[in-house]
């Protein structure tokens, strides 16, 4: 608990020194550690995404020896399970899943641990653009939040048409409510974070794209 208390007031206390340096500026100074730590893990989100794409590519040319596979061993789970976790290794299925794993586990505490600096400091932070209050919600924040978090998924090449219309309006309208319910100055860092998934998924559509 010392040391997560210690992680915090670390990047509380260099979220106060952006805002001095920023101008006092509070607002701008989420934006730039939220752009700071985004950008800075996109090369490892963007390379786990890659690779999840080349997976699913993988997964649908073996559609049809996993069927033959599930009519051989119908009477046996076992040798069912044994014989897919072959397959999947002959051509390589599963070798690189733990890299997004690997990259999640990172971004959680990090976020989490940025979250907590945020609202620490929220007491003293004032305005910011046309937010009167960053320790208030803001619904036009929370409507720009969405918006980011629709073109990110609408980008997103590894999504395919059938996942994208029954994913698009549920996060997107999480993503409404979650701002809309929190200190603006949460909202600020998670629209900040949404801008650079939409840069994720851009870059991702140009890589694959560049690849066929």
């Amino acid at each position: 608990m010392e040391l997560w208390n210690g992680f915090v007031g670390w990047i509380a206390h260099l979220l106060a020194g952006l805002a001095h340096g920023l101008g006092d500026s509070y607002g701008l100074a989420i934006i730039v550690l939220a752009l700071i730590v985004r950008l800075g893990l996109l090369p490892w989100t963007l390379r786990a995404a890659e690779q999840g794409w080349h997976q699913r590519r993988k997964m649908e040319e073996l559609k049809p020896q996993l069927e033959a596979l599930s009519k051989r061993h119908a009477d046996d789970a076992l040798a069912h399970a044994n014989a897919m976790r072959a397959l999947y290794r002959e051509h390589g299925i599963g070798s690189v899943m733990g890299g997004g794993l690997i990259t999640a586990l990172v971004q959680a505490p990090l976020g989490l641990g940025v979250y907590n600096a945020i609202r620490q400091g929220l007491g003293g932070a004032g305005s910011f653009l046309w937010i009167p209050r960053l320790a208030r919600p803001d619904v036009l924040l929370a409507f720009l939040v969405a918006v980011l978090s629709y073109a990110a998924i609408t980008l997103n090449p590894a999504m395919s048409a059938q996942m994208k219309t029954a994913l698009q309006l549920l996060p997107v309208l999480v993503s409404f409510i979650v701002v809309w319910h929190a200190a603006a100055g949460l909202g600020l860092y998670w629209a900040a974070s949404s801008a650079v998934n939409v840069l994720q998924s851009a870059l991702l559509r140009y890589r694959l794209r560049a690849h066929r």
